[in-house]
C-alpha cells in the first residue's frame, strides 16, 4: 500500500512542462520537426503552408513558379511547379525551434535577397500543418512516456 501511495505522490509532482522540455530539446526531435515535417514535406515536398494550403505570393496571387523564374533559376526552378522557398538554402539554415515549458516556438530569418519572405507569404510557412502536428505527437510519444516512467521509478 506504502508503494501506491509513493508511487501516488511522485505522479502528482510531476512537472509535464519539464518532459515536454527534456523531449523536444533532443536533437532527433527537433531536426524532426525543421528538416523533415517543415523543409521537406511542407515546403519542398508539398509547397503548402501552416493551414495546407499552397504558399501563395501575396503580391501577385501566384502559387508556382513563373516562365520568369525558371529562366533566371537556369532551370532549377520549372514553371508551373510550386513554391519550395529553396533558393540559396539561407532560409531553410536559419530555421531554428526554441523550446520553452509548455510550448515551442519555430523561428526563421525571413529576410532573403532583400525580400521577406513572411511580408511575401506569410508566417505560416514554418507553422506546422494538422497533419504534420499528428506525425509529430506520434513521434514524441514514446519518448514522453520514457521520461515520464524514467521519473516515477527514479528514487526519491
Amino acid at each position: 500500500m506504502e508503494a501506491l501511495f509513493d508511487l501516488l505522490k511522485k505522479t502528482k509532482s510531476l512537472d509535464n512542462g519539464d518532459v515536454w522540455e527534456k523531449v523536444f530539446k533532443e536533437d532527433n526531435i527537433q531536426n524532426f520537426v525543421i528538416v523533415e515535417l517543415i523543409q521537406e514535406e511542407q515546403l519542398y515536398g508539398q509547397g503548402i503552408d501552416d493551414t495546407g494550403n499552397p504558399i501563395k505570393d501575396r503580391f501577385t496571387g501566384s502559387t508556382t513558379y513563373s516562365e520568369l523564374t525558371e529562366i533566371l533559376s537556369n532551370g532549377r526552378k520549372k514553371e508551373g511547379t510550386h513554391y519550395t522557398l529553396l533558393d540559396t538554402g539561407d532560409f531553410y539554415k536559419s530555421m531554428i525551434i526554441n523550446v520553452f515549458k509548455n510550448y515551442i516556438e519555430i523561428s526563421a530569418d525571413p529576410i532573403k535577397n532583400d525580400d521577406d519572405l513572411f511580408t511575401k507569404y506569410g508566417e505560416g510557412i514554418i507553422g506546422l500543418t494538422e497533419e504534420s502536428k499528428n506525425k509529430l505527437a506520434q513521434k514524441i510519444a514514446p519518448r514522453y512516456q520514457f521520461y515520464i516512467l524514467q521519473y516515477l521509478q527514479r528514487d526519491r
